[in-house]
C-alpha cells in the first residue's frame, strides 16, 4: 500500500501540538502487549494449576505407600515382639539358678534359639547380680522406660497366676531392650535384647526395596518420648513427651530440619509406633521436572505467539500507520493526500473513505481560501472606508466647532473653506453665495486663495468662476437650481494606470430650511473619486455651514442693532436730562408762587381757592418728584452719577426729611415712629441720596396705608448700619417681589387710591432708585411682607462706603 506525500499548503499550528513520530507503533505495542497477555496468561495459569494438581496427588500417593509401609513394619514388629515375649517367658521358666553348668546349657539352648539375645541377669529385690550369662553383667536401672504389655498376649501366666507378669524395659544407655521376669518375690531374671535386632527386623525388607521409600527414605521406631533411627544413626529424641497415639501422615520439617513427608503407624498393644519419612526434594522431583517442562513450554509458546503477532499485527497496523501519518501531515497543512487501496476489508474501507474525505477537505479547504482572500479583501476595504469615514467625521467635528466660534461671515466663509481642504486633503474648495433676487451667484471664498497677479481671467479662479448666474447651466447653479448635490466625476487620460486620477467636481447647496443661501463645491482628485459617505459628511457639512452662515448674519444683525439701541439709549438719557432741567425751572416757579398764595402773602383766599391752591401745590411737589427720579436715573444710564460723600449722621437726615413725611400723610389715622438709637456710628455717605432713599420709602408706605403706623428703626451691626421702613398697610403679594426693584415696573394687585378715590399715579422708579443708591453706597436692599398686614423695606449700608463708586446703568 502506497502513500503519495507531496508539498500542499500548509497552514499555521501555532495554537496546537500534533504528534508525530512519538505515535507511530504505539498501536501495534497495544495489541502485541494484549496478544501476549491473552495467550501466555492462560497457558500459565493451566500450566500452574497442573504443576499444583500434579504435586498434590504425588504427594498423596507417597503419603499412601509411606502409610503402607508404616502399616506393614508395625504389624512385623507387634509379631516379633509377641514371639519373643512367649519364648523368654518360657526360657525364664527352665532355667536352673543352682547349677552353673546347667545355666550354660540352657543360655547355648536360648542363644540358639534367640540369636538377637544377648545374655541374662539373674537380680534381687535391690537390682544386684546374682549371676549373668551371654554378654549382660548387670541390669539397667528400673528408672528405664517400661514398655506395657499386653496380659492376653502371655499364656504361661495365664497357668500360674503367681507368677510375675513380665516387663520390657528399654535402656537408656545403650539403647538395647531388657525384658525382666520374675522368678520368685526377691528374684528377677533379666533378658537383653539388642535393639539392632529388632530394628533390622523392621527394615530389613524395607531396605532391599528402594522404590518403595527412596534413597533419602527413613524409618524409625518410636518407644515413649525416644527414636531408633534405622541404621547406625545414634538414638535421637522426637519432639514432644508423649508419643502420638494413632496412625496418620503429613508434610513437615524433621529434627534435622529438612522438609519430608512422613507417615505413622502406632502399635497400640505395646505403645510403640513406626515412623516412615522420605526427603520431599526426592519425592517431588518429578514434579519440579513437569514444571519446569511446562515453564520452558510455556516461553517456547510466548515465543512463537510473538513472532506470528508481530507478523500478524504488522499486517494489521501498517495501512493504520500510514493512515495516521496522513492525517498528521494533513492536520499539519498538506492535504494532498491520497493512500493506495490494497484490500477489501475494513481497511479498506477506511482507506477508501480517507481518499474521498481528503479530496472533499482539500476541495473545501482551497474553496475557503478564496473566500477567506475575498473576505479579506472586502474588510480591508471597509476598514478603508471606515478609517476614512472615520477621518472624515474627525473633521467635520473639527470644521462644526471651528465655525461656531466665529462671528464674522467673511471670516467664516474663509476659515470653512480652509479647514475642508485641509482635513478632506481636497485640490480646492469654494463657497459662493446667492445674491439678493437669485439671479446671480457670487464665488465668496477659495482655497487656495489665488493671488491676483497670477489670474489670467477675471472669470477663472482656480477653476472656479468668479460669478455664476441663473440659466448657465454649470454645476453651482444646477445646485441651486435643483436644491440638491451635483457631482461631476471623469477620469484623465495619463498613459500609466498608476497615474490615473478620477476629477470629482461636488456643488452642494447650503439649505437653511427652505431658503438656498448658497452652495459648497469641492475638487478632489483621489483615484476612488467621490465616494457616497463622503458625499454624506459634505452635505451634513453644508448644513452645519448654512446654519452657521445664517447666525454671523444674524448675530451681525443683531450687533448693528444693539449699537443703534445704545445711541438711542444714549440720545435719550441726554434728552431727558435737557428735558428735566428745562421742566425744573417753569415747576419750581408755579410751586413757589403756589405756595405763597396758600400762606396769603397775596391778599386773602376763599375756602375753594385754598383747597384748589393746595391742590395745585401738592401735584406740582409730585411730578418735581418724578422730574428728579427721571433726572437721576438718566445720570446713571450716562455714567453722570457720582456720589458726594461726607460724614453725616443718621438722626440729622431723618429730622430733615420729617416735614415732607408728614405732608404725605396728612389727612391719614398714621403714626410715625422712629427708633434710632443714640450710639449709632457716623455714616460717611451722599446725605442727598440716602435723603432721597427714605423718602420713596416713606412715600410708598404712605401710599399703600390708610391707617396704622408707619415706623423707621436703624441698628448696626459690625461695620454696617441696618436701617428699616415698616408699615401696616395692605402688604404686597410673593408674586410681585421680584418686580418692585425693576425700573418702571410696579406691583399692580394692590395699586392704592388716593384721597380722593383716583389711582395714585407713578412710574415705577421709586424702589428701583432707592435700591440703586443703596447698592453705589455698598450696600443691600431688600423687603419682607405679607399680604393684610402690612410690609417692612430693610437696606444697610457700610460705615465707610467705598470713595466714588462707579454709577450703573
Amino acid at each position: 500500500m502506497g502513500t503519495g506525500i507531496n508539498a500542499g499548503v500548509q497552514a499555521p499550528r501555532e495554537s496546537r501540538s500534533i504528534p508525530t513520530t512519538g505515535m507511530r507503533g504505539g498501536l501495534g505495542r497495544t495489541l502485541l502487549t494484549a496478544f501476549l497477555f491473552l495467550t501466555i496468561l492462560p497457558l500459565a495459569l493451566i500450566g500452574g494449576y497442573a504443576a499444583k494438581s500434579n504435586r498434590d496427588s504425588l504427594q498423596k500417593e507417597v503419603k499412601s505407600k509411606l502409610q503402607a509401609v508404616a502399616t506393614l513394619k508395625g504389624e512385623e514388629l507387634r509379631q516379633w515382639l509377641t514371639h519373643s515375649y512367649q519364648q523368654l517367658i518360657l526360657a525364664a521358666l527352665e532355667v536352673d539358678d543352682d547349677v552353673v553348668t546347667g545355666r550354660d546349657a540352657w543360655w547355648t539352648t536360648v542363644h540358639s534359639q534367640h540369636p538377637d539375645l544377648l545374655g541374662a541377669v539373674l537380680v534381687d529385690q535391690n537390682g544386684q547380680s546374682l549371676w549373668s550369662v551371654g554378654q549382660c553383667q548387670s541390669a539397667p536401672p528400673m528408672a528405664a522406660v517400661a514398655m506395657r504389655m499386653p496380659a492376653s498376649s502371655f499364656a504361661v501366666a495365664e497357668k500360674d497366676a503367681a507368677f510375675p507378669q513380665g516387663q520390657f524395659i528399654l535402656s537408656r544407655a545403650d539403647s538395647n531392650l531388657w525384658l525382666r521376669v520374675g522368678k520368685t518375690k526377691s528374684q528377677t531374671l533379666v533378658f537383653c535384647l539388642s535393639g539392632a535386632g529388632m530394628a533390622r527386623t523392621i527394615q530389613y525388607d524395607v531396605l532391599l526395596d528402594e522404590a518403595l521409600i527412596g534413597q533419602t527414605g527413613k524409618v524409625y521406631l518410636i518407644f515413649d518420648s525416644w527414636v531408633w533411627p534405622g541404621g547406625e544413626d545414634a538414638v535421637m529424641m522426637v519432639e514432644g513427651s508423649v508419643p502420638p497415639r494413632l496412625s496418620g501422615d503429613g508434610v513437615y520439617v524433621d529434627h534435622l530440619g529438612v522438609p519430608v513427608i512422613g507417615a505413622y503407624y502406632h502399635v497400640t498393644d505395646y505403645d510403640i509406633g513406626v515412623l516412615v519419612e522420605q526427603a520431599q526434594s526426592e519425592t517431588l522431583e518429578s514434579t519440579n521436572r513437569i514444571a519446569a517442562t511446562l515453564i520452558a513450554l510455556v516461553l517456547a509458546v510466548a515465543l512463537v505467539t510473538t513472532l506470528i503477532s508481530a507478523f500478524v499485527i504488522r499486517q494489521i497496523t501498517r495501512p493504520v500507520i500510514r493512515l495516521t501519518e496522513s492525517a498528521v501531515a494533513m492536520a499539519e497543512g498538506d492535504l494532498a493526500q491520497h493512500l493506495e487501496v490494497t484490500s477489501r476489508d475494513e481497511i479498506g474501507i477506511l482507506t477508501y473513505v480517507f481518499n474521498d474525505m481528503a479530496a472533499d477537505l482539500k476541495s473545501l479547504y482551497e474553496e475557503l481560501e478564496e473566500k477567506v482572500a475575498e473576505r479579506t479583501k472586502r474588510l480591508q476595504q471597509a476598514n478603508y472606508q471606515i478609517q476614512r469615514r472615520a477621518l472624515h467625521l474627525q473633521a467635520s467635528q473639527e470644521v462644526g466647532q471651528a465655525i461656531t466660534s466665529i462671528r464674522d461671515p467673511v471670516l467664516l466663509l474663509n476659515q470653512v473653506a480652509d479647514l475642508i481642504r485641509e482635513c478632506f486633503v481636497y485640490a480646492s474648495v469654494a463657497i459662493y453665495i446667492v445674491e439678493p433676487g437669485g439671479g446671480e451667484i457670487r464665488l465668496r471664498a477659495l482655497s487656495p486663495a489665488i493671488r491676483s497677479d497670477t489670474v489670467t481671467d477675471a472669470t477663472d479662479q482656480g477653476g472656479w468662476s468668479e460669478r455664476v448666474y441663473a440659466g448657465d447651466g454649470s454645476i453651482i447653479e444646477r445646485a441651486v437650481r435643483k436644491r440638491k448635490p451635483q457631482v461631476d466625476q471623469h477620469q484623465t487620460d495619463d498613459a500609466v494606470e498608476w497615474y490615473r486620477r478620477t476629477l470629482s467636481r461636488v456643488a452642494i447647496p447650503l439649505r437653511m430650511e427652505e431658503r438656498i443661501s448658497g452652495v459648497l463645491a469641492v475638487l478632489s482628485t483621489e483615484r476612488e473619486g467621490i465616494q457616497e459617505d463622503e458625499l454624506e459628511i459634505l452635505e451634513l457639512l453644508a448644513g452645519q455651514v448654512a446654519v452657521a452662515l445664517e447666525n454671523a448674519r444674524a448675530y451681525e444683525r443683531e450687533r448693528l442693532a444693539a449699537q443703534r439701541l445704545e445711541e438711542a439709549e444714549v440720545f435719550k438719557g441726554r434728552f431727558l436730562a435737557n428735558m428735566s432741567h428745562a421742566l425744573r425751572e417753569p415747576l419750581n416757579t408755579i410751586i413757589g408762587f403756589s405756595r405763597l398764595m396758600i400762606k396769603g402773602i397775596d391778599g386773602p383766599l376763599t375756602a375753594q381757592q385754598t383747597q384748589d391752591l393746595e391742590r395745585i401745590y401738592d401735584d406740582g411737589q409730585r411730578l418735581l418728584f418724578l422730574i428728579n427720579d427721571i433726572l437721576a436715573i438718566s445720570q446713571i444710564q450716562a455714567g453722570m452719577m457720582e456720589l458726594r460723600l461726607q460724614e453725616v449722621t443718621l438722626q440729622s437726615i431723618i429730622d430733615g426729611m420729617m416735614p415732607t413725611v408728614s405732608a404725605l400723610v396728612r389727612g391719614k389715622d398714621i403714626e410715625l415712629v422712629q427708633d434710632i438709637p443714640e450710639d449709632l456710628p457716623v455714616l460717611n455717605a451722599d446725605p442727598a441720596r440716602l435723603r432721597q432713599v427714605l423718602v420713596h420709602l416713606f412715600n410708598n408706605a404712605a401710599k399703600f396705608t390708610e391707617r396704622g403706623t408707619i415706623a423707621i428703626k436703624a441698628w448696626c451691626n459690625e461695620d454696617l448700619v441696618y436701617v428699616s421702613v415698616s408699615d401696616t398697610g395692605v402688604g404686597i403679594p410673593p408674586e410681585d417681589f421680584e418686580r418692585l426693584f425693576v425700573r418702571f415696573e410696579k406691583g399692580v394687585a394692590l395699586t392704592p387710591l388716593d384721597k380722593e378715590g383716583r389711582w395714585q399715579a407713578g412710574l415705577g422708579l421709586g424702589l428701583a432708585l432707592s435700591k440703586e443708591f443703596v447698592e453705589m453706597h455698598g450696600g443691600q436692599m431688600w423687603v419682607t411682607s405679607e399680604v393684610g398686614k402690612g410690609s417692612t423695606f430693610t437696606f444697610c449700608i457700610p460705615c465707610s462706603p467705598p470713595t466714588n463708586p462707579p454709577a450703573e446703568g
